[in-house]
């Protein structure tokens, strides 16, 4: 009886480790197709496409400042006085009362106040 199982066992441990090597051996070729190197052309055209896009990007950043500034431009000298006061405001009031980060981290906060 014993030894009719042991070799049922033997059986099984044979069967679940060569499937076990089976899948191990697919990994392993697996891996190695995915570092193959891509060829000269299409490296070449990634660097293309990349540049392609850096230009793109570029000149639309170019184009927006023009935008601002010709929106600056066509306005009456009144105008843009405001503006450029409001712009002066604007950045005063962001950088007022701005702590650290340290010390916003450790800083209790406070109640607020109830009208």
């Amino acid at each position: 009886m014993h030894f009719r199982i042991y070799k049922i066992w033997a059986k099984v441990s044979k069967l679940s480790l060569m499937r076990i090597g089976f899948i191990f051996l697919m990994i392993l070729v697996s891996f190695g197709a995915f570092g193959q190197k891509q060829s000269k052309k299409v490296r070449q055209a990634q660097k293309k496409y990349e540049k392609s896009e850096e230009q793109k990007k570029i000149d639309y950043e170019k184009a927006r400042k023009k935008s601002v500034s010709h929106k600056y431009k066509i306005q009456s000298k009144e105008t843009q006085k405001r503006i450029k006061e409001s712009k002066k405001e604007a950045k005063r009031n962001r950088n007022a009362n701005k702590d650290n980060f340290i010390n916003r981290m450790f800083k209790k906060n406070k109640a607020k106040k109830r009208k």
